[in-house]
């Protein structure tokens, strides 16, 4: 890398780092030269995530900084990297989670998201849970700048697209895969969203787009506010009573696809079965906790189900997500975004975790705030 490559730079930036002990502070770390391959992105927003929650609020094994689902723009570039990624200085990305090798049988067939190294539960090399004590020690999303290595995976945002909306790709290419890739949606077929909560807000509009003939949202009567803004998406707001999982009004069987994204919860999972018709998909987004569950195998059969665990997106989701809101089809700008500087990071991750948080669901931080 020449110096004028990296002459915009400064010499140290400030980064909200999680801590062991459910905290978090503001540190600053030196921005140290990047190699041909690698670069920096100033941090233009970084979503908070239901992860990056449960990460905090559980405490990190060691001090990390958090963060993602990023949207930076390019502040230095190698000369290889700049070639292999057809960026500039300047050139706004989104910046995948994933740190694939590159090199493995399951890389070679694109889904780079899979490959053992960047997996969650084997490798877990990811943007947002690589420690700080890591050299550089900036590799997420809420800092001022974060690093780019040189297997991180970037996708050009397109010039018409807001800095606000940019903020939605990562979560809406998740809900657009989800939706009709792993829920086969057809047109005009019938989506029961559970939850309305960051990524359930997103299938609604995902599932609107792709021609679902009715979209429900299921929440709790706390919801309210979430659920109007599911109405706003085109979607039927419905409130499950708090005291068991039922949904309101729902007649069984009436569902083609059930998309669930209420975290953790087993005892959605037979509700949920029951709301399918014949052919009917469920998709989960999460595991269960505990793990083992179980489903009704005679109803699976009877009504000829299908259940699918989903991880991530593909890329050609972004590729969707990115056109959708560049086009303004997405209808997500009528979801509130709810601001955070890195001051109050911390404070914001600690209230999302005592369920304390704002009402809208979709939270960024702007470092530069």
């Amino acid at each position: 890398m020449t110096r004028s490559d990296d002459a915009g730079l400064p010499a140290m930036a400030r980064a909200s780092v999680a801590l062991p002990d459910a905290t978090g502070e503001v540190r600053s770390f030196d921005l140290v030269p990047a190699g041909p391959g690698e670069g920096w992105l100033e941090v233009i927003a970084s979503g908070i995530c239901g992860t990056d929650v449960a990460l905090f609020g559980r405490g990190v094994a060691e001090p990390t900084v958090l963060g993602h689902h990023v949207v930076g723009r390019v502040a230095a570039l190698g000369a290889e990297a700049a070639r292999r990624r057809d960026l500039v200085l300047g050139d706004r990305v989104v910046l995948e989670e994933y740190l694939p090798c590159g090199r493995c049988p399951t890389c070679a067939t694109g889904s780079y998201r899979l490959c053992p190294e960047t997996d969650l539960w084997r490798g877990g090399r990811r943007v947002g849970l690589i420690p700080a004590a890591e050299r550089p020690g900036l590799t997420g999303g809420n800092a001022e700048f974060t690093f780019l290595p040189a297997n991180a995976v970037t996708h050009r945002v397109p010039a018409g697209l807001s800095d606000a909306l940019a903020a939605w790709v990562l979560p809406y290419a998740n809900a657009i895969d989800w939706v009709t890739g792993a829920g086969a949606l057809r047109g005009g077929e019938t989506v029961v969203v559970l939850g309305p909560g960051y990524h359930g807000l997103a299938v609604a509009a995902s599932a609107r787009r792709a021609g679902a003939g009715r979209v429900f949202v299921t929440g709790l009567a706390r919801d309210a506010q979430r659920l109007e803004m599911a109405e706003a998406l085109g979607a039927h707001p419905v409130v499950v009573a708090d005291e068991t999982v039922r949904f309101g009004h729902l007649p069984e069987g009436t569902a083609d696809v059930v998309v669930d994204t209420v975290g953790s919860d087993p005892s959605v999972l037979d509700p949920a079965v029951a709301l399918l018709g014949h052919g009917g998909r469920l998709v989960l987004t999460s595991p269960k906790n505990p793990a083992p569950i179980t489903l009704d195998s005679a109803s699976l059969f009877r009504q000829g189900l299908h259940v699918a665990a989903v991880r991530g997106r593909s890329p050609e989701a972004i590729a969707e997500a990115l056109t959708s809101l560049t086009a303004g089809d997405s209808g997500l700008d009528a979801v509130p975004t709810v601001e955070v500087d890195l001051d109050g990071t911390a404070e914001m991750l600690a209230r999302l975790a005592a369920g304390t948080g704002p009402e809208s669901p979709h939270v960024v931080v702007r470092p530069a705030a």
